[in-house]
């Protein structure tokens, strides 16, 4: 992946001579207000700087490799074990990163913080945690947890690459989700109905069954408040 360049907060106030020379005073100015705003907000610890500053490689692109649509959200954020509120941000589902949008009345960074220091993370009221399923760690959207029994959703995007006057032009396609429901840390899949309900335990069928049927769930496509609910129903007979 393309990026400009590493630059630490630290790094940048003491090498700030070095970096804005040859440019204009205006935009050495530009670079120490976006700083102030910076320190002012988070504070002089570095935190949601500390990483690298984001370029998007794929411009010449159809589609896009983001969570919901291609725009920044406020939402809150968990890292190295603080709690941030009000970020703007956007989830890149193709590169399982988090893009942060720091920004003044002048200025703005695109910032990627290391996905090892974020514990969560939630935008347009939709909550995601990072886990280690089956040796694939990302962020998956938490729909339900209580603890013993979980519902996990991971969203990706495929993407084809294609040539044009030597120029690569990438494709993005709709967004897949692919569910898990973790019971007493045993991990299971399931796509649709019939498998959902083959997966949980033989006692709790035939309720749960009852509780689809009766409220039409497809366990696949029900929207996040829906399938809740029906885990909340599932959990109480567990």
């Amino acid at each position: 992946m393309k990026y400009r360049s590493v630059l630490l907060l630290l790094v940048l106030l003491y090498r700030y001579p070095a970096f804005t020379q040859g440019q204009s005073n205006d935009t050495g100015n530009d670079y120490l207000k976006l700083y102030k705003t910076i320190t002012d907000e988070y504070g002089f610890d570095q935190v949601l700087v500390n990483g690298i500053f984001y370029e998007d490689e794929y411009r010449n692109k159809t589609g896009h490799q983001f969570f919901m649509a291609d725009r920044f959200y406020k939402g809150s954020l968990t890292f190295r074990g603080k709690e941030y509120k009000g970020i703007e941000m956007k989830y890149d589902i193709y590169d399982n990163q988090l893009i942060l949008n720091v920004k003044n009345n002048i200025s703005a960074a695109w910032v990627v913080p290391p996905n090892d220091f974020i514990t969560n993370f939630s935008l347009d009221g939709k909550f995601f945690s990072e886990y280690n399923l089956r040796g694939e760690k990302r962020f998956y959207q938490v729909v339900f947890d209580s603890g013993n029994l979980k519902c996990l959703c991971s969203w990706q995007k495929k993407m084809h690459e294609s040539y044009d006057n030597n120029s690569i032009i990438y494709e993005f396609f709709k967004s897949e989700k692919k569910y898990y429901l973790v019971l007493n840390d045993s991990l299971l899949t399931y796509r649709n109905n019939r498998s959902f309900l083959g997966i949980i335990p033989e006692e709790s069928r035939a309720p749960v069954r009852r509780y689809i049927k009766g409220k039409h769930i497809k366990v696949n496509k029900s929207d996040d408040k829906i399938i809740s609910d029906l885990f909340v129903y599932f959990n109480s007979l567990l």
